[in-house]
């Protein structure tokens, strides 16, 4: 109990902006916890959405398009745009057109490029347009869709993460793969896509079901896109998957509404 605890402050610590200052230990069982209750955080970032949604349905009455707006910033304002980093790092080494090794040096330069900047631009203004799409039809879609697909992003980090390996023996990838109990995040993911089925049961709706099998193609396709031109996985691949996979769920489920 103690650890899983330890690991959800430390979810906190890593992949949110929340300014937590307390010193944790970072031991296999800890780190392990870490990542198995990464995908609470997607569900929290979720029912974030759902209550900007809720208040601005009974006391806002903002445009569709201004809610959008302010549901991508809000997932920006609770990440820090960590992710973005890594998405902006990838955009710059892939569209380089370089050889690999070239491409793993521009991902380790801090520094963002012309390419960085306009793979942000356009993430942005899909996720912005898609979510408006959706938010048009929300007669047809649960206020829980907003919850499922930040969560189904975070298991797609965890199953990319534990399949994938890394590129160098060192780094934050391979430090942290190195540290996590394969066995145990394996537990966690079963038990989380298993509360998914049952949520889809209990909601009597096919979309949930829909938009796992999406983050498994999704999945595929990007481990084998990271090793053919980059050779592995390294940290900002991984914040370039969840960006990815979030956008790529949120433009399959515009197909099914």
């Amino acid at each position: 109990m103690k650890n899983s605890l330890s690991g959800l402050i430390l979810s906190f610590q890593f992949f949110t902006s929340l300014p937590i200052q307390k010193q944790l230990p970072m031991n296999r069982k800890s780190v392990t916890a870490m990542y198995m209750t990464m995908p609470i955080l997607g569900l929290l970032m979720g029912c974030t959405a759902a209550i900007l949604i809720f208040i601005n349905e009974h006391f806002l009455q903002f445009s569709s398009l201004l809610l959008a707006v302010c549901i991508v910033v809000a997932n920006i304002v609770m990440t820090g745009g960590l992710h973005l980093d890594g998405w902006m790092d990838t955009g710059d080494a892939y569209f380089s057109y370089q050889v690999q090794e070239r491409r793993l040096e521009i991902l380790e330069d801090s520094r963002i490029g012309a390419f960085g900047a306009i793979s942000l631009v356009v993430l942005i203004l899909l996720k912005i347009a898609f979510i408006y799409e959706v938010l048009n039809d929300m007669e047809t879609t649960s206020y829980l869709i907003f919850i499922c697909i930040p969560f189904l992003s975070r298991i797609a980090v965890l199953i990319y993460f534990l399949s994938t390996q890394p590129v160098k023996v060192k780094g934050m990838a391979a430090y942290f793969k190195a540290q996590v109990i394969h066995r145990r995040v394996w537990v966690s993911i079963a038990i989380y896509i298993l509360l998914l089925i049952l949520a889809s049961y209990f909601f009597s709706t096919s979309r949930f079901l829909i938009l796992f099998g999406a983050m498994l193609l999704f999945i595929y396709f990007y481990r084998r896109w990271t090793y053919k031109n980059f050779g592995g996985m390294t940290g900002d691949l991984i914040g370039a998957l969840y960006e990815g996979a979030e956008l790529f769920l949120w433009g399959i489920l515009l197909l099914c509404i």
